[in-house]
């Protein structure tokens, strides 16, 4: 029976049945898209989460208290690039299905679905400041009968030991499911229809309210249902687990650098035609996710492999940096052209980028750093190029696959450095054209 009934303490059978009664309401309400939807947090999560479900048909209101992302929204302007959000977002709030408001109360809805931000603070411990701010919102306004949906990365045991418990408290009986996002950046609203539903609910009702709410968005689509436990920790090892493979190819370009080989040329050999071996190739690594979900274990004990990968995928940045050091020397007042800034490839977000940190730790040295980056920087290309004493291809920008050798020769400073930390320029048609060559992997 579910922990959350025994708020009201010795339930009896009539409980039982009122509270079975309110599920299948709630249930036949969310299949005839009679229910409000109220989406809390309009970030890279939230906004395309609650676009999709207006765009089924729900009555959806957004909750945002940043004045000036709220203000965009209404006037229908995308706050970020997300591929098909632009068109949805101007058809959904001038078809008046869709508005934003500033606080919960101000939002009726049946269903809350949380997906405020969960970053971590200045010594990596996970900050839930924006989630318990929801929940005390939450419990200002009566919860009989609503569905509460947690879709924030949180540590595990947050849904069943944070939110449940608080919410309890009010001594109403609720619904209560984790349903953690695994979305792609810039594939958000084409894989929140395909990719299979995890849905963790602390009791099965819960979890069958919750699943029937996803089904809107593709009668299809796969639901995995499980414990609110198991899908905090699938969420989280869906991102370590890549993060800790990009720190081992990490390590092996160090390596590769040591013995001076070429890693590219070490992984081609060892993943060709071998089924057992798919190493992927190094390059910075880094993001809002993988930053930080390996210390969403923080109170977790046996994470040191775990945090041993995030110091080395961390450590990429300055370690470039000691490279063209011991080439150059000082690297006081020297021209960096530093070719990208977001954390990922054709993305407009720049949270926890490697690039970010490549720029910071130029600066420190005393650099000239100049950024182009076709959706963070729009400095012309060749105006950024033009005599810089150092080139660093940061970021693997489809853009950046038109630069050839030849341009940065022709615009850069003669013998100048390229740094290339996507294996992406030929070594020997860099040295051709005058110009010195640093690889992260290259040796």
């Amino acid at each position: 029976m579910s922990e959350l009934k025994t708020v009201l303490g010795g339930y009896t059978s009539f409980y039982n049945i009122g509270f079975t009664l309110l599920l299948m309401t709630l249930i036949e309400k969310i299949r005839k898209k009679e229910v409000g939807l109220a989406v809390v947090g309009l970030g890279r999560v939230g906004l395309p989460l609650a676009l999709k479900f207006s765009s089924k048909g729900l009555r959806v209101v957004g909750v945002e208290k940043n004045d000036e992302l709220r203000k965009k929204i209404e006037r229908a302007e995308s706050p970020f690039r997300e591929e098909g959000m632009e068109i949805l977002l101007r058809e959904e709030v001038g078809g008046g299905r869709f508005s934003v408001v500033s606080t919960l109360s101000q939002a009726k809805a049946e269903i809350i679905l949380i997906t405020v931000g969960t970053p971590l603070t200045r010594d990596l411990r996970p900050d839930l400041t924006h989630l318990y701010e929801v929940l005390h919102e939450l419990r200002q306004n009566p919860l009989k009968g609503k569905l509460i949906i947690l879709r924030s990365t949180v540590p595990p045991g947050t849904t069943r030991g944070i939110v449940a418990k608080y919410l309890q408290e009010k001594g109403e009986a609720f619904y209560l499911a984790y349903c953690p996002e695994r979305i792609l950046e810039g594939k958000a609203l084409k894989e929140l229809e395909t990719l299979p539903e995890i849905v963790g609910g602390v009791d099965e009702e819960s979890s069958e309210a919750a699943a029937e709410l996803f089904r809107l968005l593709n009668p299809e689509k796969k639901i995995l249902k499980t414990t609110p436990e198991v899908a905090e920790l699938a969420k989280l090892f869906t991102n370590i687990y890549r993060y800790v493979n990009f720190a081992l190819s990490n390590q092996l370009a160090l390596i590769s650098e040591h013995y001076g080989v070429d890693a590219y040329e070490v992984i081609r050999i060892a993943n060709e035609g071998y089924a057992r071996s798919n190493i992927p190739l190094p390059g910075p690594a880094g993001g809002p996710c993988l930053y930080k979900d390996g210390y969403m274990l923080t109170y977790t004990p046996f994470i040191d492999f775990i945090k041993a990968a995030w110091h080395l995928n961390e450590s990429i940045p300055s370690h470039l940096v000691g490279r063209v050091k011991k080439e150059l020397g000082s690297l006081m007042g020297k021209k960096v052209a530093l070719l990208g800034l977001a954390f990922k490839a054709d993305s407009d977000d720049a949270r926890e980028s490697p690039a970010v940190r490549l720029r910071d730790a130029l600066k420190a040295e005393g650099c000239e750093v100049h950024v182009h980056d076709p959706f963070l920087e729009p400095t012309p290309l060749e105006e950024v190029l033009s005599d810089a004493q150092v080139v660093v291809l940061a970021v693997n920008h489809t853009a950046f696959r038109k630069i050839k050798e030849e341009d940065l020769s022709r615009l850069a400073k003669p013998g100048c450095i390229v740094v290339d930390c996507w294996g992406w320029f030929d070594p020997e048609k860099v040295r051709k054209a005058g110009m010195r060559y640093i690889g992260l992997g290259r040796g």
